[in-house]
C-alpha cells in the first residue's frame, strides 16, 4: 500500500498595506518585538516595507519615511548600519558607481533588515533602544559624509533631518518652559511644546493668564497626539486628538469660533483690522499690491479697503466713482445741515485731483492674473 504523503499547509498572513495574502514564512519580515509576539511577523509585507521607505521618484531611501517605518514595526534604526549596508552594496556590485550607489534603495534596505536579523548585536534591539544611542551603535567606526547624515540619504531627507537635530542641540529648557507646560515631560516634549506655542500665540490674542494657560493645555494635548501617531499607536493618538479638541473649543482656537467681538476687541485702526480678520485662517483672499509708487494713494487705499470688506460680505467691487459719489452725496448732506461757514470745502481739493487718481486706478491687465 503505497504511503501517503502529508501536504504541509502554508501558513498566509494578509498585509496591512496592500491587502493581499503572502506566505507567511517568505512574505513578511521576522521580528523578536512583542508588538508582533502571536506570528513572530510584522504585518507590513516585505515589498510593501520596502517600497514605503524610498523616494517613489528616484529610489533613494527617504530616511524620514525608513526612520518612521523602522518605528511603527519596532525594529532598531542605525546610521552606522544603514551606511554599512550601503558600502556592502557597493562592495558586492562593483559596477556601479559610487555616486550611483544611493538610488539602489530597495536593495541597500534589504541588506540592512538582513543585518538587523542576522546581527546578535542587532537582532534583540528594538526602535526605543535606537533612539536611546541616538541613531549610531556605540563605538561605530563607520565614517559618515557631511553633517552627521549617511551618504544613502536624499537630500531631501538630509535636510530635514538636520535641522531636527538642530532644533534638539540648541534648545534650552528654562525654568519658565517648564512652569508654562509642567513638570515631568522629556526634553524633546518641552521643545515640540515650546515650538508649537510659539507659532500659535502669533494667531491668538493672550489678553490674560487664562488665555496662556488655555493655548498651553492645547499645546500639551497636541504634541501627545503627535507623538502617539508617529508611534502608530491608534488608541493613544485618538485619546490626545480627543483632548486636543476639546482643548481647542473652549480656548476658541479654532477659525470657527472666532466671533465678531472677539475680533473687533481693542481695534481701533484699519491695520489692526486687518490683523485680527486675517487671524480667522481661510476668510481672506490676498490684497492687492501696488505695482507703483504714487506721491498720494490715499484714496486707492480707501478703494481697496471698501472693496475689501465687500469681498467679505459676498458683495460685488464698486467702481472707483462710486466712491465718490457716496462722498459728494455725505458732504451735501452736511453742508444743508450745518452749512460751512469755515470754508472747508471751498475748493475742494479732492474734485481737482480725481482725474490724476483714476487713472492711477488704471490697473495693468495682469493684476487680475494674479502679478500684481
Amino acid at each position: 500500500m503505497p504511503k501517503i504523503r502529508k501536504t504541509k499547509i502554508k501558513k498566509m498572513k494578509t498585509c496591512s498595506s496592500c491587502g493581499r495574502e503572502l506566505p507567511l514564512s517568505t512574505g513578511f519580515y521576522s521580528t523578536k518585538s512583542p508588538l508582533f509576539a502571536v506570528d513572530g511577523k510584522i504585518n507590513i509585507c516585505k515589498e510593501c516595507f520596502i517600497g514605503n521607505a524610498l523616494n517613489d521618484e528616484i529610489g533613494e531611501i527617504d530616511e524620514v519615511k525608513f526612520k518612521n517605518l523602522l518605528r511603527k514595526t519596532d525594529f532598531p534604526f542605525y546610521r552606522d548600519n544603514l551606511q554599512s549596508a550601503a558600502n556592502q552594496y557597493a562592495k558586492e556590485h562593483g559596477y556601479v558607481s559610487e555616486d550611483d550607489v544611493k538610488y539602489h534603495g530597495s536593495d541597500i534596505i534589504k541588506l540592512y533588515m538582513k543585518n538587523v536579523n542576522s546581527l546578535r548585536q542587532l537582532n534583540s534591539k528594538t526602535f526605543e533602544d535606537s533612539e536611546k544611542d541616538g541613531f549610531i551603535q556605540k563605538g561605530s567606526t563607520v565614517v559618515k559624509k557631511g553633517e552627521g547624515n549617511v551618504q544613502v540619504l536624499s537630500s531631501a531627507a538630509d535636510k530635514q533631518i538636520e535641522k531636527q537635530f538642530l532644533n534638539q542641540d540648541n534648545f534650552e529648557l528654562t525654568e519658565e518652559i517648564v512652569q508654562l507646560f509642567g513638570e515631568g515631560y522629556s526634553k524633546d516634549e518641552y521643545r515640540k511644546m515650546h515650538k508649537k506655542y510659539e507659532k500659535l500665540k502669533l494667531n491668538y490674542s493672550l489678553q490674560t493668564n487664562l488665555h496662556q494657560e488655555a493655548l498651553a493645555t492645547y499645546v500639551r494635548f497636541k504634541v501627545k497626539e503627535e507623538n502617539a501617531t508617529a508611534s502608530g499607536n491608534v488608541d493613544e493618538a485618538k485619546k490626545w486628538y480627543d483632548a486636543a479638541q476639546n482643548a481647542a473649543e473652549k480656548a476658541k482656537l479654532t477659525p470657527k469660533q472666532l466671533t465678531q467681538a472677539d475680533l473687533q476687541n481693542g481695534i481701533n485702526s484699519f491695520s489692526e483690522i486687518f490683523k485680527a480678520v486675517e487671524q480667522a485662517v481661510d476668510v481672506v483672499p490676498i490684497l492687492p499690491k501696488f505695482k507703483f509708487a504714487p506721491n498720494d494713494a490715499c484714496d486707492f487705499i480707501v478703494w481697496c479697503y471698501i472693496n475689501y470688506a465687500r469681498d467679505l460680505q459676498g458683495l460685488p467691487h464698486c467702481e472707483y466713482e462710486d466712491v465718490y459719489k457716496f462722498y459728494d452725496k455725505k458732504k451735501e448732506e452736511f453742508i444743508s445741515q450745518y452749512g460751512d461757514p469755515y470754508g472747508i470745502f471751498d475748493e475742494d481739493p479732492s474734485k481737482k485731483i480725481r482725474e490724476n487718481i483714476q487713472k492711477f486706478i488704471t490697473l495693468p491687465k495682469d493684476y487680475e492674473d494674479g502679478d500684481g
